[in-house]
């Protein structure tokens, strides 16, 4: 660190802090985070961003010269995390539709056999709907459920990434029961065994969702590393970490294992695969982006995208916005404001939908099943 500060001192060019901070970005592009894997993109940039601003307020020098360059940087970084995947796209969880919903929460329902069945199906539904997180909705309060004065039923809850507390209305499901918000909550309250706060009781996640919010004990980084050269390392090999049980589960975990038990159960319905707790945030807003008279701020304002996730709001939740579908059915010739039914499968017969599965599955089998393939492939050598 002397080194470095001496230096960015004698630096009149501005040329070594944007060295350094390139240095610093590549290694953050490349460093293996837990598990072997890269860092996400919200940890690479927030590791940069405060080392940079910190910088920039340790040696305001060259502030004016430099900022365009460090910001240029900071895009390419961006760019580079969200492409760093295998065949350049971007990684996304897959988008639940509505018919996923309806097919997890109809097995939840079938095969419920306790209260926590419906608080879970519960949890599906107000994720989708909300565009929110697992743990945004988790632990909501029964007090933040209410009825204004024109008769709509909506929930305050607080976003736990942004700390902004929001009002999201709900509305009954005009096709399905099974899909509808309000059926679901009421199903969930009414299933209850024991009284409680909260909205969805969650008892063996509570303990979880405590742990997540409390703040971390601050402790300058020269204390830290001259206690780690003064500790002696213990004899005893460090123990793997142990798998958490369910009664000490965290909420995001906790809803992943739930999709993946009803995605199972309702195996014959075909939900789409590898759904996760981040799939529903996702497919809602999907969903509602799908309506041309819908604004994508109105949807970025609902599932509280501020301003500086906008670009993620674009590349992770969104497959087109609303303009290039506009764009595009005019270019098909359909009137930009209606939209066009796609063709599917579901308009033929039982045995044509067979024959086209049957044919889609041998076109694209090298790339629906490239593990079978290798297996395959392996075992006539």
């Amino acid at each position: 660190m002397d080194f470095i500060a001496a230096s960015l001192v004698g630096d009149a060019s501005g040329s070594v802090f944007v060295k350094l901070m390139d240095r610093f970005g590549v290694y953050l592009a490349f460093v293996e985070g837990r598990g072997g894997k890269p860092l996400a993109r919200n940890s690479v940039m927030s590791y940069y961003r405060h080392v940079k601003n910190w910088l920039l307020d340790t040696y305001p020098r060259h502030r004016a010269s430099i900022e365009k360059k460090l910001l240029k940087m900071a895009q390419t970084l961006e760019r580079h995390c969200l492409k760093r995947v295998e065949g350049g796209i971007i990684k996304k969880a897959p988008a639940c539709t509505k018919e996923d919903l309806r097919i997890l929460m109809d097995g939840l329902y079938y095969d419920a056999s306790s209260a926590k069945d419906y608080q879970d199906a519960a949890l599906l539904a107000l994720m989708w709907y909300a565009f929110g997180r697992a743990s945004d909705l988790g632990f909501v309060m029964k007090g933040n459920l209410s009825v204004s004065a024109d008769g709509v039923v909506f929930v305050r809850l607080i976003r736990v990434k942004t700390a902004e507390e929001q009002g999201i209305s709900l509305f009954p499901d005009k096709d399905s029961f099974i899909t509808c918000p309000l059926h679901s909550i009421a199903m969930a309250l009414a299933m209850q065994d024991r009284p409680c706060a909260q909205l969805l009781d969650h008892p063996h996640l509570a303990a979880g969702s405590d742990e997540d919010m409390t703040a971390p004990i601050d402790i300058p980084l020269t204390e830290a590393l001259a206690t780690c050269d003064d500790v002696a390392y213990a004899s005893e090999p460090p123990q793997k970490k142990r798998k958490q049980t369910e009664d000490n589960m965290k909420i995001h975990a906790y809803v992943n294992r739930v999709v993946k038990c009803a995605s199972e159960a309702q195996a014959k319905a075909k939900p789409t695969a590898n759904l996760t707790s981040h799939s529903f945030r996702r497919g809602g807003a999907q969903h509602a982006n799908s309506d041309p008279l819908l604004s994508a701020q109105w949807i970025f304002d609902r599932g509280s995208w501020n301003m500086t996730a906008t670009n993620k709001a674009f590349a992770y939740v969104f497959n087109t916005t609303s303009e290039d579908q506009k764009v595009s059915r005019v270019l098909s010739g359909w009137d930009s404001s209606k939209k066009p039914a796609v063709p599917t499968l579901s308009w033929f017969d039982s045995t044509s939908r067979q024959l086209a599965l049957e044919l889609g599955n041998l076109l694209f089998q090298s790339s629906l099943y490239p593990r079978q393939r290798e297996k395959a492939e392996w075992a006539c050598s």
